[in-house]
Order: structure tokens, then sequence, then C-alpha cells
């Protein structure tokens, strides 16, 4: 398949853009876009937005082919559908792979944001009065695996399920000795994109909430509330959670 090559398209852009005499800020405003963002598609260092294929060849006065090519085509020469195919094909899997890199880097923000809460709730619980052994029995598990499963949703698990998932009744994903299982549910490149972000949602919630609702608990009615409570706000999230991954993964289904 042929790979569009960014540090090409942004060399032909530049060159193109310059014959035209326009400059980075002229070809922006035509776009509706800002100019930092088009001295970075010149500099290689990401692609425009497949919607703006079109409107940039049209401000250009070239062919989208010859955009995601990267150099002239001579007029003469025809090219074939393969390559046309290929092209396209190209230019959408370089879009995707770069919109992911985004989102995990979103991804990654949020959960380091989150740890970050994570550390100040519990300084607060232990100034609130809640020993070490009581916060190892109740708040560390919890909050720990939270942590760890969304930290590997957000770090490591794939945004994209091999082919075979589309054309198959498929349950679970293996990756690594991380393995998950949904029973009755199947899993696709449909769906699997939107559980992944209620797993990150759903883990990140747990692993702020649960220290959080804590502290409320141990305000209001001291370490005996708490110790009552625990357990079954735990079970509620988790019940919650679940259910939201089946209804989304469902209705992408």
């Amino acid at each position: 398949m042929y790979q569009i090559n960014s540090e090409q398209f942004g060399r032909f852009l530049n060159e193109i853009r310059k014959e035209k005499n326009l400059t980075q800020k002229q070809l922006a405003e035509k776009l509706f876009v800002s100019d930092k963002t088009v001295s970075k598609w010149e500099r290689g260092a990401s692609m425009p937005n497949i919607s703006l294929l079109i409107p940039i060849a049209d401000v250009l006065g070239i062919t989208v082919t010859e955009l995601l090519k990267g150099e002239r085509i001579d007029v003469k020469k025809e090219l074939n559908t393969k390559e046309v195919e290929n092209i396209v094909i190209g230019s959408l899997d370089s879009f995707v792979r770069y919109m992911i890199r985004q989102h995990k880097k979103d991804w990654i923000t949020a959960y380091l944001l989150c740890l970050f809460i994570i550390i100040i709730e519990i300084i607060g619980l232990t100034m609130a009065g809640l020993s070490q052994s009581q916060m190892r029995e109740s708040i560390l598990p919890a909050c720990g695996l939270a942590v760890i499963f969304g930290g590997w949703f957000c770090f490591f698990a794939k945004e994209i399920l091999p082919v075979h998932y589309d054309s198959n009744k498929i349950n679970y994903y293996s990756q690594g000795i991380f393995r998950f299982h949904l029973a009755g549910l199947s899993l696709n490149n449909s769906n699997w994109t939107y559980i992944c972000s209620v797993c990150k949602v759903g883990m990140m919630l747990i692993s702020v909430l649960y220290p959080l609702i804590c502290y409320g608990s141990i305000i209001a009615g001291g370490i005996i509330l708490w110790e009552d409570l625990k357990d079954i706000i735990l079970i509620i999230m988790v019940i919650l959670l679940v259910g939201a991954i089946y209804i989304i993964g469902r209705k992408y289904e």
C-alpha cells in the first residue's frame, strides 16, 4: 500500500504555495486554520484533516492526487485505478494514525492529572484521620487496580483491532498478559474505540471518586460510616462501569 510521506507532502505544499505567491497566513485564512497549522504541514510535523484535502488542492490549483503524492503529475500520464486507490487509502491510513496519536496524548495528559488528584486526596484522607492500615485495606486496592487498568488503556491498549474481529463474533481481546472478556458482546472496530474510551473514563473516575466519597463519609459520620459504605460504593461503581461498557458496546456493535 502507498504510504503518504509527510515530509514530501510538506515540501510540495511549501513549493506550490510560494508559486501562488501566498504566505502561510494567507493560505491559512483561505482554509480557516491558523498559520501555525500550515507551518506544521510544511515541516512534515503533521498532516491536514482529510476534509481539508480538496480545499487545499482547490486553493493551490492542483489535484488531490498530486497533493497526496507530493509531486506534479504529467497530464499526459494516466494513473490507473489501483494507483489512485492506493494513494487514497494511504492518506486515510496516515490521517487515522495521526488522530490516534493525538488522542493518546490527550488521554495520557488526563491520566497524569488524575494521578495528581489521587495523591492530593490520599494526603487529605490521612489528615482526616484514616490510618495507614485502613488505607491499605480499602482505598489503595480499589484505587490501585483502577489506576493500573486505566493506565494500561491510556498507554498500551491498541485503538484498532485486527481485521478478523470485524468478520467474526469475538467477545474477548488479548494483549500480552492482559485479557479483556465481555460475554455476549462482539468486539469489532465499530465499538472498540468507544469501549476503550468508556474504560479510560470509568477507571479514572473510580480512582478519583472513591477516595473523595471516603473523605465525605468520614466528615459526615466518621470512620464507622465509611466502613459500612465502602464495599457497597465500590460494587455500585463497578456495576455502573460494566453496564456502561455493555450499553456503548451494543450501541455500536
